[in-house]
């Protein structure tokens, strides 16, 4: 079995004295967002963590998203006592069995808060689901006691616990905390939380703000939005937060911020000394993000024939109205009272609310050209748009909407995440060979020199696609069948067993020499697990 200093104590190489003293027992785990992808895949890597003794080792842990529904379910059993088997069981139960999207849908018109805040929320839907008791229940931040007692040998100490979200009124990060370390920043922007405040934050309220991914989700306000016990309802904490909160804090998924929580990590330890990173992400590589519609044709019908045909319609339509109220006014005062509804009643209708649904569009229409004539100064916006015809006009929306969600949905988190992640390899030298990543592709990635040293550790054909196909599955919050979810989770643990040994013979092999070493001993677990994956 592992020991705490394990992944820690490095003989490969010598290090300065003031960067060893940094140095402390024990790893920092991070969990990636990216939904049920997310989730399954990070539940394989702690199974893989567990299986060789390493979950002990945890002392912080930094989630968002889809990594902050696993990561917020583990903790709470941890500090529940419960068995990892036991969490597993149920959690991956859980996965399999709820569909978050499905169920928030049908309860989205149900325990409507009343005021401004009165209309539909889907994201206070999906946080009622996450507060069932299959999963959060009623939990409180304030049940998150770190650093704990571990009851079993397989549990960790926790020291620092990060449930990352981003708030969008200046755009920053913002993070549910439980640190040992009382004066630990929490947040880099002014806004922090009363302790008073943070330890009645909802669990599933907290995962749902990390998870609230744009697109799929409105922002959640905190706090107007969130659930609160009753001895202290939103009044009391209004109150306790302050003017800075006024009128409440939109908050979205964590992933806009930073998709891997490493930032939030690298500033928990930024006092002390580093442990060592290992980093479970899901992004996939995204190679090919955005491609040119094609096979589009031009079509002949054009804007201007299209306004003309409205107005024609608009007329019609006006021009039958008031025929079929004349008629039916006249057939009334006769007393042709039978079936009066159906001839006269609806036809009315139908051709008043067409006529009305025109001049609606009329108004809409032009106050858009007032606001794009306002911003680009174009004199006439129809003149020039007019001559388009409707399907060039729809496929300039098309470029413009889908080249914008793969610009925010994709292309800057994935920016972003490099950015993070080259800041820990190159930017804290305390980090140096103490950084494991688990990516979800990294099975499908090539190592020549040291398949060659060791050419057992190359993955398999079926390794390799067993990570193409986790890489692959979308970022939802369901799955359609049990055999979806045991091919991430096994794509999950069995990354993690690969990532393990690559990490130790890039940066510990000569550790190795010695047969008795707590290393050695991590190495032949891993070797005996990875060739069960791999034969």
């Amino acid at each position: 079995m592992a020991q705490p200093e394990q992944l820690n104590q490095s003989a490969a190489s010598p290090v300065e004295t003031d960067e060893a003293e940094r140095v402390e027992p024990g790893v920092a785990l991070c969990l990636s967002g990216g939904g049920y992808r997310a989730a399954a895949f990070h539940l394989g890597a702690l199974r893989m963590f567990s299986r060789v003794g390493l979950l002990r080792d945890v002392v912080a842990l930094s989630t968002v998203s889809g990594g902050t529904i696993v990561g917020a379910a583990w903790v709470l059993s941890v500090l529940r006592g419960q068995r990892f088997a036991d969490f597993d069981a149920g959690f991956a139960q859980y996965l399999k069995q709820n569909n978050v999207i499905s169920e928030a849908l049908e309860h989205l018109t149900s325990q409507r808060v009343h005021g401004h805040l009165s209309y539909p929320s889907l994201i206070r839907s999906a946080a009622r689901i996450y507060a069932r008791d299959n999963l959060f229940g009623d939990a409180r931040m304030g049940e998150i006691q770190v650093p704990n007692q571990p009851t079993g040998e397989d549990q960790p100490r926790f020291r620092e616990i990060i449930f990352n979200s981003t708030q969008f009124r200046t755009g920053e990060d913002f993070r549910f905390v439980r640190s040992a370390d009382p004066d630990l920043p929490v947040n880099e922007s002014p806004l922090h939380l009363p302790p008073a405040v943070a330890e009645r934050v909802r669990v599933a309220d907290a995962v749902a703000s990390s998870s609230c991914f744009p697109g799929g989700f409105e922002p959640f306000l905190f706090p107007q939005q969130f659930h609160w016990p009753q001895d202290m309802p939103l009044p009391k904490v209004e109150a306790a937060l302050g003017p800075g909160f006024k009128d409440g804090l939109p908050l979205m998924d964590g992933g806009i911020w930073d998709n891997q929580g490493v930032e939030s990590l690298l500033l928990a330890f930024h006092r002390g000394r580093a442990a060592t990173l290992v980093v479970s992400d899901v992004a996939a590589r995204e190679d090919d993000i955005y491609n040119f519609p094609v096979g589009h044709t031009r079509g002949w019908v054009t804007l201007r024939m299209a306004s003309i045909l409205a107005w024609v319609l608009f007329a019609v339509s006006l021009i039958s109205a008031v025929l079929v109220g004349k008629a039916g006014y006249d057939a009334w005062k006769a007393g042709a009272h039978g079936g009066f509804l159906f001839r006269y009643g609806i036809p009315f209708l139908f051709c008043a609310v067409v006529a009305v649904a025109l001049v609606w569009l009329r108004v809409v229409l032009h106050e858009v050209q007032a606001t794009i004539r306002k911003q680009v100064a174009v004199a006439d916006v129809w003149h020039d748009l007019a001559r388009l015809t409707v399907r060039e006009a729809l496929m300039m929306v098309e470029l413009r909407v889908g080249s914008l969600l793969k610009l925010t949905s994709t292309l800057f988190m994935k920016r972003i995440r490099t950015l993070v992640f080259d800041n820990v390899v190159s930017g804290d030298p305390a980090y140096k060979g103490r950084l494991m990543a688990n990516f979800i592709y990294a099975m499908d990635l090539e190592h020549p020199a040291l398949f060659a040293k060791y050419p057992w550790l190359a993955p398999s054909a079926a390794m390799r696609k067993l990570a193409k196909d986790a890489e692959a599955f979308p970022t939802t919050l369901w799955f359609d069948t049990s055999a979806q979810f045991d091919m991430v989770a096994r794509a999950g643990e069995a990354t993690m067993c690969f990532v393990l040994l690559l990490y130790i013979v890039e940066n510990r092999e000569a550790e190795l020499r010695d047969p008795e070493s707590p290393l050695s001993k991590l190495f032949a677990n891993l070797r005996q697990a990875w060739d069960g994956f791999n034969g």
